[in-house]
């Protein structure tokens, strides 16, 4: 029963390996800059006024990830899968763009397609709103990295899973069988075998051996005194 169950979890283990792939994940990040005319007194510089465009970054981050734009990158039948969250750890407009994908390749394409999407989501916002050019925010990636990461966390929770859940299997179908047996064993030693021939009808019961009594012995003891 141990052999069966260590049989049957190495076998769910080969088959979630070959039905469960790994993904590889991709990240970048973008910064929302201020508009052109609002550095003018800081020499030009965008990185010395960044303060204000936390807002932007919020709009712009859903927008991104609503059904529409969703469906757009990513279609109906397709593995990858994208995020776009302010960066926690910058004060400031900074969005991390997060892509996994079943393909280092198609990690890849989608993140070049969320990063399109970007540019132009955030100048429909600002034309919807009649902002005049010079006045429009701007996006800047500030990261984008070239390796896409393996990522075996969902495979790894599934193997964890299904392995547990094999080996309480078989310690509980082991439990089963070993009372099982108990039980069996229990119940032929406690049949008598005058249990046995009474389950047999029509057969006489054997009669018990009786045994010698005093006048027997006395009379085995003259015949052997009196033989030759």
């Amino acid at each position: 029963m141990l052999v069966g169950g260590l049989l049957l979890t190495a076998g769910v283990i080969i088959l979630a390996l070959r039905l469960i792939p790994v993904t590889y994940d991709v990240k970048s990040s973008i910064l929302l800059l201020p508009p052109q005319i609002s550095v003018e007194e800081t020499g030009g510089n965008p990185f010395l006024s960044l303060g204000g465009l936390e807002v932007v970054a919020g709009v712009l981050a859903k927008s991104l990830t609503d059904t529409d734009s969703v469906e757009s990158i990513v279609p109906d039948d397709g593995p990858a899968e994208y995020t776009i969250e302010q960066d926690a750890s910058i004060d400031g407009s900074v969005l991390e763009v997060t892509v996994s994908d079943r393909t280092a390749d198609g990690a890849f394409d989608t993140l070049d397609a969320v990063l399109a999407l970007a540019t132009e989501r955030l100048d429909e916002l600002q034309d919807a709103v009649a902002a005049s050019d010079e006045s429009h925010v701007r996006l800047m990636v500030i990261t984008n990295n070239t390796v896409a990461v393996p990522n075996a966390a969902a495979l790894g929770r599934t193997l964890i899973v299904l392995t547990a859940a094999c080996l309480v299997l078989t310690l509980l179908l082991a439990v089963f069988v070993d009372a099982a047996i108990r039980r069996r064993r229990a119940v032929s030693a406690a049949r008598t075998p005058t249990d046995t021939v009474d389950d047999e009808p029509g057969r006489p019961a054997p009669i018990p051996a009786m045994a010698p009594t005093r006048a027997d012995r006395d009379e085995e003891a003259v015949l052997a005194r009196e033989s030759p």
